[in-house]
């Protein structure tokens, strides 16, 4: 069987990026600058009227653009997750695809219902107003998990989402467990802090399972250790988790590789849209990893990719700054 460098289950979205005017979101009743999750109807309304003006679509959700960053730096990987039968799920399967990576879509038909998406509306100002519909990827779990390709991945990468549900709590359970059978590395990202605070206890059950790479920012740190300093919060992590990174912003990142803290810095630049940094961040420090590199330089090509997401719009890097991360990776594997 085909064996691959990283196995990753997530949510599955399609991102949808259109702009608008501060009149439209003022019809339209939609609260600017923030992230509202809706449902179908609510996100189709919003569709039909914008169709003629999307600027930009793609496969996403959080684990999917880490994936994908992954995979553009070369890695094999591979991908679970749920999408239906409609336009925007069989463009998300296209566009794995065309990522070069493989995924649970390859093998069996389609089923019937609707396709999440993350409707991305930019204003003059570019301000980002996103109205996020879950659909049928809020499905996913151990049906869409291949455990033959999990168990023969050298690192698993879990989504953190998936713990508010049922069915992704068990696909979740079931990747650690086999993970940690096979001694191989089983990551998950902690997602949301408000995530970690109402799913603490499963949170910590599933480090027990067979997490041992836990990637989170500074406010999932501190919920998750219930530390009142960051400080604070890196000891407990230090005694409770074999390795874990924190994310600190504009600060860079903290990384401990079970023996070893790393302050990594992250280079200066003009920030135009955060959103996605933390997802090339992890997709970019694990190539590292899967490449053989120490986690001081894993941490450096991550802060330096994220750099570079944010100094653009959209999660995906652009092809002038992919190109540019592609030399960056390449200078410091070779160091």
């Amino acid at each position: 069987m085909n064996h691959f460098d990283l196995y990753g289950i997530g949510n599955a979205l399609v991102d949808v990026e259109t702009r608008v005017t501060n009149q439209f979101l003022c019809d339209n009743n939609v609260i600017k600058g923030c992230m509202t999750l809706v449902e179908a109807a609510r996100q189709n309304e919003l569709l039909d009227q914008l169709r003629q003006k999307i600027e930009h679509k793609s496969c996403g959700g959080s684990l999917a653009n880490s994936t994908i960053a992954t995979a553009n730096f070369g890695s094999r990987c591979y991908y679970s997750c749920q999408v239906a039968d409609d336009e925007m799920g069989r463009f998300f399967h296209r566009d794995l695809i065309h990522q070069n990576i493989k995924s649970s879509l390859d093998k069996a038909p389609l089923p019937k219902g609707d396709t999440g998406t993350c409707l991305a509306m930019i204003t003059p100002d570019a301000d980002r107003t996103m109205n996020t519909f879950l659909g049928i990827g809020g499905e996913v779990g151990t049906a869409q998990v291949d455990l033959e390709v999990a168990k023969n991945a050298r690192i698993s990468f879990l989504e953190g989402y998936l713990i508010s549900s049922e069915k992704g709590k068990e696909a979740l359970h079931l990747i650690a467990q086999h993970s940690s059978q096979n001694g191989n590395i089983c990551a998950l990202s902690m997602s949301d802090p408000m995530l970690v605070k109402y799913f603490r206890d499963d949170f910590l059950t599933l480090i027990q399972k067979g997490v041992n790479l836990l990637f989170m920012n500074e406010d999932e740190a501190m919920e998750l250790t219930q530390c009142d300093t960051l400080e604070l919060a890196i000891n407990w992590l230090k005694e409770n988790v074999d390795q874990f990174v924190v994310t600190c912003g504009a600060k860079g990142s903290l990384s401990w590789d079970g023996e070893n803290l790393f302050n990594t810095p992250v280079p200066t630049i003009n920030q135009l849209d955060t959103i996605g940094a933390g997802d090339m961040f992890a997709g970019s420090f694990i190539h590292a990893l899967l490449e053989g590199a120490s986690f001081d330089t894993a941490a450096t090509i991550a802060c330096y990719c994220a750099s570079l997401v944010v100094g653009q719009y959209g999660s995906r890097l652009e092809a002038k700054n992919q190109e540019k991360a592609n030399q960056f990776v390449e200078k410091m594997l070779a160091n």
